[in-house]
């Protein structure tokens, strides 16, 4: 899974737009998104190793969502990059590199939100 550094984490005027003059408020619903996102990923290996491709496809599809409604491009290129059933399936997920760049987001959030 390869991270397009082309995108940014974030589209600050998608983020901007978003929040409606309430970036706290935003930044608060982000770092919901956030928080789900980790406590759902405790389970992706188990997933992965147990060969339930369907129920991490439909986890990702969610997560893709919700990322782009923050305009995390990243996170959605990536999601986006192995939701199907035949990469997801023959290539897998690293969930240590999705990690990483929800990491990336969650920084970018801060920073525009401080």
């Amino acid at each position: 899974m390869a991270v397009n550094l082309d995108l940014a984490p974030i589209n600050p005027t998608n983020f901007v737009k978003m929040a409606h003059g309430d970036l706290v408020g935003l930044r608060e619903l982000a770092f919901d998104f956030f928080n789900d996102t980790r406590r759902q990923m405790t389970g992706w290996l188990a997933l992965v190793e147990a060969g339930n491709f369907s129920q991490l496809r439909d986890d990702l599809h969610r997560c893709k969502g919700g990322a782009s409604l923050f305009g995390l491009e990243r996170l959605v290129a990536i999601i986006g990059s192995c939701e199907s059933p035949e990469v997801l399936e023959s290539r897998g997920f690293d969930i240590a590199c999705f990690e990483n760049e929800l990491s990336t987001a969650e920084s970018a959030v801060a920073a525009m939100t401080d």
